[in-house]
């Protein structure tokens, strides 16, 4: 394949994803799609929290409740009074699209190589998807706009910094002991008491999403114990739970450690984390003929935010309770 098919088959695959002439760049809706299962089949807490395909680049999050009994004495033919009626509470969060973009450059032979294997449009979209449901997902739990110097992190509060309760394990007064025997089981104790008991109902749609040290910790406890579950931890390892709770592993939690947020694990509803992309997410090709390459840029815009913060636990497993 010389220079000017190659240009031209990838002129066509690029016809073939997104709308429009080629300066777009906007992704179909059934390959926007792709790129979304992409995203979520390479991430663990993107694939199990609530996806939003935003229209627009604010969209609401709304809940509504009520606070304290709704239920008042009662008898036939007896209306109650305006004074018993129970209003309910509206509470809104947003998702405010935030801008971010990816440039990778693939060298000609590489590119000949691709492009003759076939499906090279799924391909493209399947590599820019899988590298960024890395990032969205870090972004998504870590991102703070208290950061000065990481200029993705800082353009959001995402999960961790949001999550209303949040449980210690250093300083004077922490909530837990990661030094202590039974750790990491005290942490999932502490966050557990630190969680408000009307949101668990049913525990086995909770998540304790934890580091690779933290899943590991637990598996050895539990094997000291000399119980089938310890046998278990061994030679399955999949999520076990902590009372009904499965204990997840999130690689994405290990880029913590070297952040501001420090070790961290969460209890989390995964249906109460919210994530959007807005739909027109683009990817664009720019030929560099010097270099023979060609660079591929995708940008896309997003932003996370919980249902109802109120219930989600995080646990700073080496961060002093803050006043301590």
């Amino acid at each position: 394949m010389n220079n000017a098919e190659m240009l031209a088959r990838l002129d066509q695959a690029f016809k073939a994803i997104s709308i429009g002439d080629l300066n777009e760049g906007v992704l179909l809706a059934e390959k926007f799609d792709r790129f979304i299962e992409v995203i979520q089949h390479r991430t663990v807490i993107l694939e199990e929290a609530r996806f939003i395909a935003m229209q627009s680049h604010q969209v609401d999050i709304d809940r509504v409740g009520f606070i304290g009994r709704i239920l008042k004495a009662a008898s036939e033919g007896d209306a109650l009074d305006s004074a018993d009626h129970v209003k309910p509470t509206f509470y809104t969060n947003k998702l405010i699209a935030q801008e971010l973009q990816a440039i990778t450059g693939i060298k000609d032979q590489a590119l000949r190589r691709n492009i003759e294997r076939g499906n090279f449009e799924d391909t493209l979209i399947d590599l820019f998807g899988e590298a960024a449901g890395r990032d969205l997902e870090e972004w998504f739990i870590l991102a703070d706009k208290a950061i000065g110097d990481d200029a993705v992190l800082k353009l959001i509060d995402g999960w961790v910094k949001r999550a209303a309760n949040k449980v210690y394990g250093s300083g004077g007064s922490k909530d837990f002991d990661p030094a202590d025997k039974d750790y990491p089981e005290n942490m999932f104790e502490a966050m557990l008491k630190a969680c408000p008991k009307q949101y668990l109902q049913n525990p086995a749609e909770w998540r304790f999403y934890v580091d690779w040290e933290t899943q590991n910790d637990y598996y050895n406890l539990l094997k000291a114990r000399g119980t089938n579950l310890g046998d278990r931890a061994w030679t399955e390892g999949a999520n076990l739970p902590y009372k009904g709770i499965p204990v997840t592993y999130v690689p994405m939690q290990e880029r913590s450690q070297s952040g501001h947020a420090g070790d961290v694990a969460q209890l989390q509803h995964p249906d109460n984390m919210v994530w959007g992309l807005f739909h027109e997410v683009t990817i664009e090709r720019d030929r560099i003929p010097k270099e023979r390459k060609t660079d591929f840029v995708l940008t896309l815009e997003g932003d996370a935010d919980y249902e109802d913060e109120n219930a989600a636990v995080v646990a700073f497993i080496d961060k002093e309770t803050p006043g301590s």
